[in-house]
This record gives C-alpha cells, sequence and structure tokens, in this order.
C-alpha cells in the first residue's frame, strides 16, 4: 500500500475529516503512535453559560472559592483577595449591563480544561494560560482560576461572550474539538505527553459520565451519597430485559446499536489498514523522499536569465500602475512557485554552522528536518545521510508504529453499548456469565480481535 493510503486510513481511524492538502503523514503518524501508545487525552468541556449579572457572579464566585483562590484576566493580572476580585465583578457587572440584550442571552462561556491525576499543576495552568491566550486572546476578555481539591488538576475558563468587535462567541461541535486539540498541543508544549481525539477513533462506545453524577454519588457537606435516579431507571430497564430474556421473550435492538456496531468496526478496520500500509516495505515516493535539490548543478547563466525575466515582468506592471498578486509561502524554497522579482545578485543568508534546517512549532527547534550535505557530516552525526539510509531508518519507524497500532487495536474495549455493557455486569454478578449472543457478534469483521 502507497503511503497515501496510509494517510486516507488514519484520517478515518482519527476522525479529522480533513481532506488532503500535501505530505501531512509525518503528523498523523506522531498522533497515531501517540494514540496507540495511550497517551492522556485532554478533556475540554463547556460546562454552561452565565445569563444575567448575578449568574455570572455567582460562577466567578465559584471559580475562586468566595475569593480563596487567585483569578488570572486576559492581561495577566493575578487577582488575590476578595476586595481585587470585587472589584473585576463591579467592571464585569457594568459591562454585561451596558451591552443591549436580548432575551435569554448569553453573556459568559464556563469551561473547564483538565488533564489526569498525576500531571504536573504548574504545566496545566501555563498551558491554560497559553490556550487562552491563542484562542480568544485580543478580542475577548476572560478570567482563569486553578483548581487543585479534585485528584485531577483542572482550570475553569469564564469568557465573556461578546468580542471588542462586536460579535459574539457561537461555539460549535468542530469548535470543541479544535479547542481540545490547540489545548493538547499547548500540554505538550509544556512537556507533558496529551493527545486530544474523539473517543470513537479509540474504540469507546460510552459517553463519559456527567460530572453532575459523579456530584450526587459522591455527596458534599450538605447532601450525604446516593444513587442518582438515571443511573437507578438504568438498571431497572436492564432488569426487565433480562427477566424478559429468561423467559423467553424477544428483546428488541436499539435502533441506534447496530449504527455504532457498524461504526466501531469501520473504525477498528481503517486503523488495521493503516497498520498494513506502515508496515509495508513498498518504495517511498518521490513526495515522501523530499530531497534537497543541489544548487551546485545548477546552471548560474539560466538562473540570470530568469532572475532578469522576472524583473523586467515585475518592472512591466508598475509601469501600468499595477501589482502582482501576493500569495503566503511557508518556506523559502516555495519562491519559485509565486510571482516576484529576484535580484541579479544571489541572496545570502548568515546563519550560524550548527543552525537548525528547519523551525517547529513557535519557534522550538525540530532537529529531524537536518539533512546531511556530505559523507563527513553524515558520519559525524551518525546518520548514513544517502536516501536508502533514510529509507531504512523511516521503515523501522513505521513498523513500530505498525505494531502500536496492532496493539492498541487490540485493547479495545467491546463492541458493546452501555445497555449491553450494564447487562453483562448483571449476569456476572449474579453468577450467570455472559451470554452466548454477546460472546461474538454475528456481524464482526474477521480480520478485527476477537473479544
Amino acid at each position: 500500500m502507497s503511503i497515501i493510503e496510509a494517510e486516507n486510513a488514519l484520517e478515518e481511524a482519527l476522525g479529522t475529516g480533513v481532506k488532503r492538502k500535501g505530505n501531512r503523514t509525518g503528523k498523523l503518524r506522531s498522533k497515531a503512535a501517540r494514540v496507540a501508545k495511550g497517551s492522556p487525552e485532554v478533556m475540554v468541556k463547556i460546562t454552561g453559560f452565565g445569563k444575567g449579572v448575578e449568574h455570572v457572579k455567582a460562577h466567578l464566585s465559584y471559580i475562586t472559592r468566595n475569593a480563596k483562590l487567585e483569578l488570572e484576566t486576559d492581561r495577566g493580572d493575578i487577582l488575590r483577595g476578595k476586595d481585587e476580585i470585587k472589584e473585576l465583578f463591579g467592571q464585569w457587572t457594568e459591562d454585561i449591563a451596558n451591552a443591549p440584550r436580548h432575551k435569554n442571552q448569553r453573556d459568559t462561556m464556563h469551561m473547564v480544561l483538565s488533564m489526569p491525576e498525576g500531571t504536573p499543576e504548574i504545566a496545566v495552568r501555563n498551558a491554560a494560560r497559553a490556550y487562552a491566550k491563542r484562542n480568544f486572546g485580543g478580542n475577548h476578555e476572560y478570567v482563569f482560576a486553578l483548581h487543585t481539591d479534585e485528584p485531577h488538576p483542572h482550570v475553569h475558563l469564564t469568557v465573556k461572550m461578546l468580542g471588542f468587535d462586536g460579535k459574539r462567541l457561537n461555539p460549535r461541535k468542530a469548535d470543541l474539538q479544535a479547542w481540545r486539540e490547540s489545548f493538547a498541543q499547548e500540554m505538550r508544549d509544556q512537556g507533558i505527553d496529551a493527545e486530544a481525539t474523539p473517543r470513537v477513533s479509540r474504540g469507546v462506545v460510552r459517553k463519559a459520565e456527567k460530572s453532575v453524577i459523579r456530584h450526587i454519588e459522591r455527596g458534599d457537606d450538605r447532601h450525604a451519597p446516593r444513587v442518582p435516579r438515571v443511573k437507578a431507571s438504568r438498571v431497572k430497564d436492564a432488569v426487565d430485559e433480562l427477566i424478559a430474556e429468561i423467559h423467553g421473550l424477544e428483546v428488541s435492538e436499539k435502533p441506534w446499536e447496530p449504527r455504532i456496531r457498524d461504526r466501531q468496526q469501520h473504525v477498528r478496520r481503517a486503523w488495521l489498514a493503516a497498520a498494513e500500509a506502515f508496515a509495508s516495505k513498498s518504495p517511498t515516493s518521490k513526495e515522501n523522499q523530499n530531497e534537497r535539490p543541489n544548487y551546485e548543478w545548477l546552471d548560474p547563466v539560466r538562473v540570470r536569465a530568469g532572475q532578469r525575466a522576472a524583473a523586467v515582468y515585475q518592472s512591466n506592471l508598475e509601469k501600468h500602475g499595477l501589482r502582482a498578486a501576493t500569495a503566503a509561502i511557508a518556506r523559502m524554497r516555495d519562491l519559485s512557485r509565486v510571482n516576484v522579482a529576484h535580484n541579479e545578485r544571489p541572496a545570502q543568508v548568515f546563519l550560524y554552522s550548527n543552525a537548525l534546517d528547519g523551525m517547529g512549532r513557535d519557534g522550538a527547534a525540530d532537529n529531524g528536518l537536518r539533512w546531511p550535505r556530505n559523507r563527513p557530516l553524515a558520519i559525524a552525526a551518525g546518520t548514513s545521510g544517502d536516501v536508502n539510509g533514510k529509507s531504512s531508518q523511516q521503515e523501522a519507524a513505521n513498523s513500530v508504529v505498525a505494531t502500536q497500532i496492532r496493539h492498541l487495536v487490540e485493547k479495545m474495549p467491546p463492541l458493546e453499548t452501555e445497555r449491553q455493557e450494564l447487562k453483562r455486569k448483571l449476569l456476572n454478578q449474579f453468577g450467570l456469565g455472559p451470554r452466548r449472543d454477546q460472546e461474538q457478534s454475528p456481524s464482526q469483521d474477521p480480520r478485527l480481535p476477537s473479544r
């Protein structure tokens, strides 16, 4: 299979749904490797919206624990104590009260950014600060507070819906996934391995338990622990179905369960297809090699002629009061693709002898982009310096990713919904064991590992 087929399979497995725009295989391979090895998943959730002054004030009091916790603003100010936080309340109250309103208007958006237990608190706070600045800074006021009273460190972020440009936030489902990926990237920039993938791409069928359910079961200072009515109702329905099956009555499958099963099998087949593509030792395409041009082979006479032609073209446009269309370029080698005028003298860039050939995100060094120019440098760097050596290293890396992907599919949870899982647990609790129709679904793909 080609590397493009591996990329397409990864996009299906990861649920990106993004059309291909160039070689994104390296990025997808890194993402697949993090998912396959079980990197912690970030949690970005919209917990609600503030409507009206009193609601917003009550929420800000909650996230500061009645002014006991620090509150950081979009300007980087740290507010401590009741007086400073009360002053912020007054400013926000005035802004909300003076803004034009309509019925049921949302004034603030309340979010929670969370990481699993054991994540350094300072890293979560720094990542949340960078995340808020990147996604809301410059157009929206916001404040956030770090909470460490739970085993998992998390940040409560409150953002004003009305921006400085007069437009309001209108978050959609796609925005939430983009925000998750942004927060995961900020966590990785803090040195914390993190990922943000849809649960369906990890083989998870059940939705995460809502926080309100956990609070009801755990209780607090004013309420004793109790069983939520939603859970009690689900258990009762499962028991009724089991009793009906014991009496030989047919219990119909829920309409959404076949669709969930088909979707999960499709995702797992896509993962396995990507593993097969990475494990294949087919020759790497030219697009994948991405070799540098040999500048020593360039004919300076022809190059100068092309530069003069570009200069004439540019001067002709200026003569008629026109201007060539501008275009954004990602790298210097893409200059030949746009209409620019080259000076007759060759361009020179002065770099240190150990300068990197490329830079990563936010100026971070990316040593993987260096390509040795000659054999002595290659030997000093510990690499072969030729295409065959690089291809063998790439094949070894692809083989590791393929193995990790296969292990990921093997460890995926069973293809069962919450109702089916609850019934299985009840049967095990009463010593009846798994039912025959749950041992293996008849529609399960034979390429998938048995449960």
